[in-house]
């Protein structure tokens, strides 16, 4: 199990992902996908 608590990533001034909380199960698959 994978957990991720209050994730924040920017590219320069672009926020992309803003306070993200995740739990991935032991076989689980997960994708992030953006614009």
């Amino acid at each position: 199990m994978i957990e991720i608590n209050n994730l924040h990533k920017s590219f320069g001034k672009n926020n992309v992902l803003r306070g993200i909380n995740l739990t991935i199960e032991t076989g689980e698959t997960i994708v992030i996908i953006g614009k």
